[in-house]
């Protein structure tokens, strides 16, 4: 069975910087406005992520150094490792590898679209391929799937003991797709088929309240139930409904619909005996200890699959879900015991404590609502306040009693103005990256007003280039077709496909290539039938220091087969750097290295090779001069 190009719509989300000192508890005042800009958050964060702090030189089965949230689930004050603590006697460490894969496969993906970060992709597949080499053994029933827990290196062990969870799987079956959308390759799509052939195995038939689902916590080799109920089946919905779409394979579809049909007839049933009962998650707790007890995550994930499918009814179930989430969870007065730092939501009924992980989850899934609810009398008229207030307060997050302030989230919203936990754990740090870049996506108001962000694709990012690396946006996807929202801090001069010029258009209409900007949000819009996207910012010569040289760009010979040549026309003599870059933003040539040229016009030439001599392909380039006070592009066309 081979996968065939996908074409549907895949959330990207958004990113930003590092941490300043929280003022004390004693002073703290409502936080009206952010901190620090939520781009600078999530950069701040992805750089601890980056940084590996508390790497005591772990290493992988195979020898290789490995990051230390492949094997600790958080991080002390002291940049120590932690090592399990309650609930765990005598671990060295801990870990949950499938669900933190799964979001950190989701956090750098995400931040590689969102700063074109090759690092970010390098560590998606390091924490896939690093999971792939530790599945159930191929043999077991439950075979070719992730560890839900880890202790001391081994899989298994903690509160799951012999048993893995069977939602996990799913998620990380998504991210494969993900990664083989991307890097096209086949290890990935192996990984996917070998977990969807299992849980379509393995899924339960039976009455009505078994029909569809499977037992949450099983022994892999023989399936012996060890913990039976979870309403997460949202994962294993969206992964056979992408598995259908890739392969035709109506077996798949099948799994799909039965899976959708349990949600619908038992937590989102009033006549069921499980209505609304969203429990069944975590693993740092045993089976005695989370029955009977709700959990925010699925209750959350439903929402999210309501607004996409939208069976009959839906405004009115997600609604009610809603309500019960905030029944429950919701932390929105002084008097809740987090001082002025609230909204904020409660993690889930079995540790009654607010985190960041379960706060952003909150406000991302209330702006999702809210927009799709827009102009319905159900719509909730708190969620746009609830939501902003979150992200708010998310900015006002970062660990300050860490040894040196590099980014890290706080555990708890409560350590903001207590000594609720001594560890920062690397899902809540995952989860901020992965939220407020979904946010981002929503809500383009929130992402950075003085840099351009690609925000949102409905196919796969191959790759993209920002200035100052590139001299424009450059990007491709997956299939060379697709539809983007990416958010510029001003109108485009042009929008270019494989070359060609799409045409500005006052709405995007069906499949026909086109693009839109709207000024007062700085949001462009962008369909193409080919690719990369090109997307040119005016104008073509910059000052931008009063009296030092501006420069400028002109064709001679506009294109040709052996290259250009180009007068370059300065106001004043000044240091130039001349440089050549294809339209994926990569360095071809380099005409002139820092030079001083003279004022006036002075004519260059390039030959059309590249910086090895080899001769550059047919297709469209961007020559770029910089001086001290200014900038031009120039895009010329080489034809062979």
């Amino acid at each position: 069975m081979h996968p065939r190009p996908l074409a549907r719509i895949a959330l990207l989300l958004l990113i930003a910087t590092i941490s300043i000192p929280l003022r004390p508890a004693d002073s703290a005042a409502t936080p009206a406005a952010p901190l620090k800009p939520y781009g600078r958050l999530v950069d701040e964060v992805a750089g601890f992520l980056f940084a590996d702090t508390g790497d005591k030189g772990l290493l992988s089965d195979d020898g290789e150094p490995v990051p230390p949230y492949f094997y600790h689930y958080g991080i002390y004050d002291w940049d120590g490792l932690w090592s399990g603590g309650e609930g765990y006697p005598g671990y060295a460490a801990v870990s949950y590898p499938a669900y933190t894969a799964s979001v950190g496969i989701d956090a750098f993906l995400d931040y590689h679209a969102y700063r074109g970060s090759a690092e970010a992709l390098a560590r998606a597949r390091g924490f896939a391929d690093w999971i792939l080499r530790h599945l159930t053994p191929a043999e077991d029933l439950y075979g070719g799937l992730p560890y839900s827990t880890q202790t001391d290196g081994v899989m298994g062990g903690g509160w799951d003991g012999d048993a893995i969870m069977t939602d996990k799987p799913a998620m990380f079956g998504l991210r494969l797709l993900r990664l083989f959308d991307v890097t096209a390759d086949s290890t990935y799509w192996t990984g996917a088929e070998k977990i969807a052939a299992t849980l379509a195995a393995t899924q339960l038939d039976g009455d009505t309240a078994d029909r569809g689902r499977w037992p949450f916590r099983v022994r892999p080799s023989d399936g012996a139930v060890r913990q039976d109920y979870t309403s997460h089946l949202m994962p294993a919905v969206r992964f056979f409904d992408a598995m259908a779409e890739r392969t035709g394979d109506a077996a798949f579809a099948e799994v799909r619909d039965r899976a959708w049909r349990w949600l619908l007839d038992n937590p989102c049933n009033p006549a069921s005996p499980h209505y609304m009962r969203w429990e069944g998650f975590y693993e740092d707790q045993d089976p005695e200890m989370q029955t009977g007890k709700h959990d925010h995550y699925s209750a959350h994930e439903m929402i999210v699959e309501l607004v996409a499918r939208r069976p009959e009814g839906w405004r009115a179930t997600a609604r009610d879900i809603m309500d019960l989430v905030k029944a429950e969870y919701l932390l929105d007065s002084p008097d809740d015991g987090l001082g002025d730092y609230h909204p904020a939501t409660l993690e889930w009924k079995g540790w009654m404590v607010s985190t960041f992980a379960s706060t952003l989850q909150f406000a991302r899934t209330a702006l999702l609502l809210d927009r799709a609810m827009a102009g319905d009398p159900l719509r909730d008229p708190d969620l746009p306040g609830l939501a902003a207030g979150m992200a708010i307060v998310a900015t006002w997050g970062q660990n300050t009693r860490c040894t040196t302030l590099d980014g890290r989230m706080y555990t708890t919203v409560d350590d903001v103005v207590s000594y609720g936990t001594s560890t920062s754990w690397y899902e809540q740090n995952f989860n901020t990256v992965k939220y407020m870049l979904e946010m981002m996506a929503l809500d383009p108001s929130l992402a950075p007003a003085d840099e351009p962000h690609l925000l949102a694709s409905e196919t796969p990012v191959l790759d993209i280039a920002y200035p100052p690396e590139s001299p424009r946006v450059v990007y491709s996807v997956s299939g060379d077709a697709g539809c983007e929202t990416l958010h510029l801090p001003a109108e485009p001069a042009a929008v270019l496909a494989a070359g060609a010029e799409l045409p500005r258009v006052a709405a995007l209409d069906g499949s026909a290539p086109g693009w839109t900007w709207d000024a007062a949000s700085g949001v462009l819009e962008v369909r193409h039938a080919a690719d990369p996207v090109e997307i040119l910012s005016a104008p073509v010569a910059v000052e931008t220091l009063p009296g030092q040289p501006a420069v400028m760009l002109g064709a001679r010979t506009g294109s040709g087969l052996s290259g250009a040549v180009v007068d370059l026309s300065l106001s004043h003599d000044a240091a130039v750097v001349v440089t050549v870059f294809d339209l994926r933003g990569r360095l071809v040539q380099e005409l002139v290295d820092g030079d001083v040229l003279p004022a006036g016009v002075t004519r260059l030439t390039w030959d059309g090779r590249d910086r090895s001599g080899r001769r550059s392909p047919t297709g469209v380039y961007l020559m770029r001069a910089r001086t001290a006070g200014g900038e031009a592009i120039l895009r010329l066309r080489v034809m062979r």
